[in-house]
């Protein structure tokens, strides 16, 4: 059988981490915080609204009925049973890809080996190189948010510039400012882009507000649905213990899901998840085994709420600050990892210091890891059929050596995977070469892929792009 049959991919198993009966618990008790703790309402309006409907207010904060949240979470358990429309059954090539991040303030600069904040100029440079990149499998752009634009522009800047430079079908970006998210939604439109759901972000721990609330309340009438989103940082923002961490996590996106839901009238679903942190650098600590862990659990527990299962992860933030052994060592098990219990798709390629900092090098060594994982779960074709006779086969390669034959000539290529930016050579053939420089290779590489962009938007696209973004300037400055 070839190597490359998907019947022959390598897959890891493993047990669910959650034990039996655990999520129920978890589940109840989200509800006890709800009904005696409650949740703290930012925006005087919204707990109004509450108020008028007959929820208990006291203060900011809404007390929920363990019923009324029941209600909703059966209600949101039949919408996502309807929502997710199954993708059809396809074999699993084993082809994996990376997409970037949309988050970093910072870009690792090739010239000058310092991390500087990023401009438009600096990030127009970043989605240069991404475009060169998307025959290699990477997706999203851009990876980074220009920091000389104003707050409420940021957004409008960024799909701006990933419309301008990069193919269409890598843009990933989403509206944070209530008074451009219009404007941005407008400019999405024209590059193809409906946001149907938008998130709401919680600052946690148990309050509902902040800008993400104020996008969606402020454009109701262009989404069709809401997802309320946490991060709970375990012995931070919630219990140092997951049981205690995840109670607090479901109880405030329960809460904020019976919230949005009464206020918006549309559908609200959401995804628990708990975060490492860790007392002695203050710190959330991501690419460590903690963080592994706790994809799994996050996979785990939300079957309960009716989210199909995934036992691998995916995800390879790390917080290393600069392109190196650390980054490469995490981001390396982390894949390797996730790969071989089936994860085709990597997020956060790229990406370093959690989520604050994009390097161009470290994108390149992910690439070159993605393809040494990818090669690797493919496992091993035997080959037995390319010789009708292994007794003259190896008879014939004494004579004249087994790197002349056929069989090895036609089916090298094959059979072994060529790295593009690490070095194989042997000791003697890389002194020859001058000693070459990971680093030194790789910037080369960002220099050239730069240099090499080619892509340009049509022109009548442009043309409403650039009066958007010109709209959205006066209206900020008003």
């Amino acid at each position: 059988m070839h190597m490359n049959h998907p019947a022959n991919l390598l897959r890891f198993e493993r047990q669910r981490i959650i034990p039996e009966g655990v999520a129920d618990r978890v589940h109840e008790t989200g509800k006890r915080v709800l009904q005696d703790v409650g949740i703290q309402i930012m925006r005087p309006d919204v707990l109004e609204r509450l108020q008028r409907d007959g929820l208990k207010v006291s203060g900011d904060r809404v007390f929920l009925e363990s019923k009324v949240v029941e209600e909703y979470v059966v209600e949101m358990r039949r919408y996502l049973h309807s929502a997710v429309v199954p993708e059809p059954a396809q074999e699993d090539s084993g082809r994996l890809t990376l997409s970037t991040s949309i988050y970093p303030l910072y870009v690792h600069d090739i010239d000058t080996d310092e991390v500087v904040s990023y401009t438009t100029e600096r990030l127009v440079q970043m989605c240069k190189l991404m475009s060169t990149l998307a025959s290699e499998g990477v997706r999203g752009t851009p990876p980074g948010i220009p920091c000389d634009e104003h707050p409420d522009l940021q957004q409008i800047a960024q799909l701006r510039i990933a419309a301008l430079y990069a193919p269409e079908e890598m843009i990933a970006v989403e509206p944070t400012s209530a008074k451009t998210v219009h404007h941005f939604l407008d400019m999405a439109e024209i590059m193809g882009r409906r946001f149907d759901t938008l998130p709401v972000y919680i600052p946690t721990p148990l309050r509902l507000g902040g800008d993400s609330l104020d996008v969606v309340l402020s454009c109701l009438n262009r989404i069709k649905s809401v997802r309320v989103s946490s991060m709970p940082s375990v012995g931070a923002s919630a219990p140092q213990e997951p049981f205690g961490a995840l109670v607090l996590a479901v109880a405030e996106l329960m809460g904020a899901m019976v919230v949005m839901r009464i206020v918006t009238q549309k559908p609200v679903f959401f995804r628990a998840a708990v975060w490492p942190f860790d007392l002695r650098t203050g710190a959330m600590v991501l690419g460590s085994p903690e963080h592994m862990l706790f994809q799994m659990l996050r996979s785990d527990f939300n079957t309960f709420y009716g989210h199909p299962w995934d036992p691998a992860v995916s995800n390879i933030h790390v917080m290393a600050k600069q392109p190196d052994a650390q980054a490469a060592a995490e981001r390396a098990a982390i894949m390797v990892t996730g790969a071989f219990l089936g994860a085709r798709r990597f997020g956060c390629a790229g990406t370093l210091g959690l989520d604050e900092i994009f390097s161009p090098e470290q994108l390149l060594v992910d690439c070159e890891i993605r393809d040494w994982v990818q090669r690797s779960i493919r496992g091993v074709w035997m080959g037995e059929e390319v010789v009708d006779d292994w007794v003259e086969e190896i008879a014939h390669g004494l004579r004249q050596g087994f790197t002349a034959l056929d069989s090895t000539l036609d089916h090298y290529r094959r059979d072994f995977w060529y790295t593009r930016r690490f070095n194989h050579d042997g000791v003697g053939l890389w002194r020859s070469k001058g000693y070459s420089r990971l680093p030194d290779r790789l910037r080369d590489e960002v220099r050239r892929r730069i240099a090499a962009y080619n892509f340009e938007l049509d022109a009548a696209r442009r043309r409403k792009i650039e009066r958007i973004t010109s709209d959205a300037r006066r209206a900020v400055s008003e």
